[in-house]
């Protein structure tokens, strides 16, 4: 099988190593051979780490998009709409394509399956969610057989590297944030990690292929972690719980539920102990009732693995077998079916926003369960059981009143 790989970055070289590495074994085991045979870069001078890809490289996408003896194109070169309409091209043309691209896939993932199921070639992407996480087959497969109706997770390595150094190692949030910075796991525009478009991106694809329905960033609630401070780690170590950035999915047959944002668990949760850069899903359906999947969720490795793994599916051609069709999805309940209470944190400008807020929980249906004074400006509130809708829709209220504040939804297991 002869492979056009698209990007030698940080991830693309892991792929080109690994199948190196693996050749003459898959060789020996499948009876085929795994060739990369082109290779897209920017700029073919640059000095790179590793050998014999010289003669491989070209700076013209259609160079390998239109060699008819190229079988299947890996696309990892990020980006949005390039690579959308290369991975297009690819499937059209009677390529196989394999991904790593969650803003394509979230983006694009129910025309692409179409089109793959048509031209009767494969379209994968295992590693665009959970790294080197064997996620996506698994869930794929399983779906056919139950009907899933909850997924959620930690999903996002930089996050979850953040709120750890936090709570472990006294950091403040921009502490931590160049920490992650520095060994690798956050990008230097950090904006998609913590402001929830990342996890929402992979949610929509775990969600999609679970529930068999199309779902995009349209359905999902987001809002990030930015305005977690020390004193809010403090005080929840001390009431017994961990924050971690969440994302989780509802759906009652019809319509779905899916929210973005910061959870508090405590110390008996699996989730509490997912540390640094891991991920942890949970799916729940009829027959299995629960599967939980943990790992490694970002890294050169872990993400090269995920895409040779996929490549492999494609050379025994087991992709065949686990074809999924997405629905219409109809429209989302915007929350209504995620409930819980909810720690929010304000800081006061003023003794008379106080009753500002306590207005604004009664108008948005939002009872206030507990209060605690922390300082004179710093309150706790408590709240009653509510939805996601309700609690969206009393934060915007909050930032209308430019009040700094914190919040996070208390799961409970």
């Amino acid at each position: 099988m002869k492979i056009g790989l698209l990007g030698l970055g940080t991830v693309g070289t892991g792929v080109f190593e690994i199948i190196q590495k693996r050749k003459e074994y898959l060789q020996k085991l499948y009876g085929q051979s795994l060739d990369i045979v082109k290779i897209l870069v920017k700029d073919k001078s640059k000095k790179r780490q590793i050998e014999g890809v010289q003669d491989l490289l070209t700076t013209d996408p259609y160079d390998i998009l239109k060699d008819p003896e190229i079988d299947l194109i890996i696309e990892l070169i990020g980006g949005d709409q390039e690579a959308y309409e290369y991975m297009k091209y690819a499937l059209q043309n009677g390529k196989h394509v394999v991904t790593a691209n969650k803003a394509v896939v979230a983006l694009h993932m129910k025309e692409f399956l179409a089109l793959a199921r048509k031209n009767k070639k494969a379209f994968l992407f295992e590693a665009s969610v959970g790294g080197g996480i064997p996620l996506l087959k698994p869930l794929r497969q399983c779906s056919l057989l139950n009907d899933f109706y909850e997924i959620k997770g930690i999903l996002n390595g930089t996050s979850n590297f953040i709120l750890t150094k936090m709570a472990e190692e006294d950091l403040d949030f921009h502490e931590a944030l160049k920490q992650a910075q520095h060994l690798g796991y956050a990008e230097i525009d950090p904006t998609d990690d913590i402001k929830g478009a990342d996890v929402a991106r992979k949610l929509a694809i775990l969600a999609s292929l679970a529930f068999h329905k199309d779902i995009t960033l349209e359905n999902i609630i987001y809002r990030g972690i930015r305005h977690i401070d020390k004193k809010d780690i403090y005080y929840l170590k001390d009431q017994g719980y961990s924050v971690k950035y969440f994302g989780k999915a509802i759906t009652d047959r019809e319509k779905v539920s899916a929210v973005v944002e910061p959870v508090l668990f405590q110390k008996i949760s699996q989730f509490e102990r997912v540390k640094d850069s891991f991920n942890m899903v949970s799916v729940k359906g009829d027959h299995l009732e629960e599967l939980r999947f943990y790992g490694e969720g970002a890294g050169k490795n872990a993400s090269a693995n995920a895409v040779v793994c996929d490549v492999i599916d494609i050379l025994i051609e087991s992709y065949q077998r686990d074809f999924v069709v997405l629905e219409e999805q109809k429209p989302s309940t915007n929350g209504q079916l995620i409930e819980g209470k909810y720690f929010i944190r304000v800081n006061l400008k003023e003794s008379s926003h106080s009753c500002h807020i306590f207005n604004l929980a009664y108008q948005n249906g939002i009872s206030i369960k507990e209060i605690c004074k922390l300082s004179s400006q710093r309150r706790i509130l408590i709240t009653e059981k509510t939805n996601v809708e309700r609690m969206q829709s009393f934060i915007q209220n909050l930032k209308n009143l430019q009040t700094s504040f914190f919040a996070a939804r208390i799961e409970e297991e």
